[in-house]
């Protein structure tokens, strides 16, 4: 039978078979009579414009017109146009039917060849790296919009509102971080909304031609790395390896000579990177450009490819006099210290072990608030004591331990300064001050403690010796300003007992009475780059204090506490 290919012809002229042009009608005769005319259709229901045809479906049945027999049943028939005619289809024929429309308009769309889009309109150019005093902007971003037939979208961006201002073709969008108090400040992701690419192009680079934008995306979408580094003019770039210990505040830097896959780059420099890698940046418009990629870059393990080939390049030059030159580098050097304050970066150790200094010093405020619940502000951040302060501790027991060598009084480390000497000769890495034991009946041998008892007392190195708030025990601070400290414990020998010479208390529960032995005699052990007194048969003592194991076993203050990274609680 012909049931998969029947077209019934509107009106009534008979049903027809699709592929043999045969009429049903000849082929199909009436079970009761034989009969061969025309079967009549009776219909049994009519539905109106359902929603997948603009036609009527009908259910009807195929009729002897001889005897009335019900010679076949067919439910959902259509009314289906086609060339401007009208025909009745079963449902079958008519799913079948749109299912071949629709393998052929597949068919027709994949032998399409889609219209390309030009890379170019995916780009967004940046130019945030430029001084208001001595600029070359106005001329950068005519040579941006003639090579990319300003296709892409430019944006510049400053601080504060530039001055003298700046004067910029209309196709270029000028963002003011700060605006003003009246002015909402930038917003940074709207502008970057359907784009694909970022090229952060420093001030008096010249783009060639269209293509040398195009190949930095080619060579950024076919390699292993994050960022596209470009040189500007003649002046090669250098690439770097960044070490990054967020937990300990510093950035060690180490050239990489030869390396295409750099962990930053140094130099001027326009640097590619895809828009949703820009966005993840936590200060994507900070100063100086390539240093902020290359360490925010560095905590995501991002990679940064020197290109060899296709230099930009380069306007006229930019701080040609001295006083500009003077003037610009010290920008720069205040935009590192912002820069370095807002990653956390307190310590910058360079190939040479040179070492640079971003954090307190002795004539500013340490660089935490007061310690409440013997768990410092620092251990919240997954961090551990800025290396500057432990910087300020180390100089100021070393002080200590000279004055009190001088007076010949008989002292020793104490509690957790004790443990750091012992597990690695230095201040344990998140201890936030040092404590040591004195003799009660000595302290009136060293002329600042005895002064210390009545008053605050600065001495010639401007160090600060002062009773301790707490009572009963003697402080000593880094300075007036930087208050790291030393705490100077008095114990009191009796009947074979160290006890707490006046009835001092801290609430460490390691500051308890202990027997005289261990300080009989005294030993020593290094810390903070000198020898320091310190007790006898020393792992007894700490285990005296602190518990079985202690030395093996490092905790924080406040095991209990949920802290990031903490080492106390159970890896799993």
């Amino acid at each position: 039978m012909c049931q998969d290919c029947v077209k019934e012809e509107y009106p009534d002229r008979g049903s027809l078979c699709l592929d043999s042009g045969t009429y049903l009608a000849n082929l199909l005769g009436c079970h009761g009579c034989g009969h061969k005319d025309t079967l009549k259709s009776v219909n049994r229901a009519t539905t109106s414009n359902p929603e997948f045809l603009s036609q009527e479906v009908i259910e009807y049945d195929h009729v002897c017109g001889n005897c009335s027999h019900v010679v076949a049943t067919h439910d959902h028939r259509f009314w289906v146009e086609e060339d401007y005619q009208y025909y009745e289809m079963s449902l079958v024929l008519f799913l079948t039917r749109q299912i071949r429309l629709h393998l052929a308009a597949e068919e027709v769309a994949k032998n399409e060849v889609p219209e390309k889009k030009n890379n170019l309109e995916d780009l967004v150019i940046i130019i945030r790296e430029f001084e208001s005093f001595d600029n070359d902007v106005s001329e950068t971003v005519e040579s941006v919009l003639k090579a990319c037939n300003r296709e892409c979208k430019i944006a510049v961006v400053s601080d504060e509102r530039v001055y003298p201002p700046l004067h910029l073709p209309k196709e270029v969008q000028s963002h003011v971080l700060t605006p003003g108090l009246l002015y909402k400040p930038p917003d940074l992701k709207s502008f970057l909304t359907g784009t694909k690419y970022v090229l952060l192009l420093p001030d008096g680079a010249r783009c060639s031609s269209a293509t040398q934008l195009l190949d930095l995306i080619h060579v950024l979408e076919t390699g292993d790395w994050q960022v596209v580094a470009v040189g500007v003019g003649g002046s090669p770039l250098t690439c770097h390896r960044y070490t990054l210990d967020i937990q300990a505040w510093t950035l060690s830097v180490a050239p990489a000579p030869q390396s295409e896959a750099c962990d930053a780059v140094s130099g001027r420099a326009a640097l590619l990177m895809r828009t949703n890698s820009f966005l993840l940046l936590t200060h994507p418009l900070a100063r100086p450009v390539s240093l902020s990629v290359g360490i925010q870059g560095a905590a995501r393990s991002w990679k940064v490819h020197v290109s060899r080939g296709g230099l930009l390049g380069e306007g006229r030059q930019l701080y040609a006099s001295e006083h500009f030159q003077w003037k610009l580098d010290a920008i720069v050097e205040e935009q590192k210290r912002l820069l370095y304050a807002a990653l956390g970066v307190k310590k910058v150790v360079s190939s040479g072990g040179n070492v640079l200094w971003y954090g307190c010093t002795k004539t500013t405020p340490r660089c935490f608030p007061t310690v409440v619940g013997d768990t410092p502000e620092y251990l919240y951040q997954g961090r551990w004591t800025p290396p500057c302060c432990l910087e300020g501790l180390r100089a100021t027991a070393r002080h200590v331990f000279r004055v009190l060598r001088t007076c010949r009084a008989r002292w020793w480390l104490e509690g957790g300064s004790l443990l750091g000497a012992v597990r690695s000769g230095d201040i344990i890495p998140w201890d936030y001050d040092v404590d040591v034991g004195i003799y009660s009946q000595d302290v009136d041998r060293c002329p600042q403690l005895k002064s210390a008892r009545w008053q605050t007392l600065e001495d010639d190195d401007g160090y600060v010796w002062q009773r301790a708030s707490e009572g009963g025990f003697f402080r000593v601070h880094y300075s007036t300003a930087n208050h790291l400290h030393v705490d100077v414990f008095p114990f009191t020998p009796k009947r074979g007992l160290m006890t707490r010479g006046g009835a001092w208390s801290t609430g460490h529960k390691q500051d308890i009475d202990f027997p005289e032995h261990f300080l009989r005699p005294l030993a020593s052990v290094n810390f903070a780059g000198v020898m320091a007194s310190a007790p006898n048969n020393v792992r007894d003592f700490l285990e005296l204090k602190f518990g079985s194991g202690v030395i093996e076993n490092p905790q924080y203050p406040n095991p209990e506490i949920l802290l990031p990274h903490n080492i106390s609680l159970p890896q799993g």
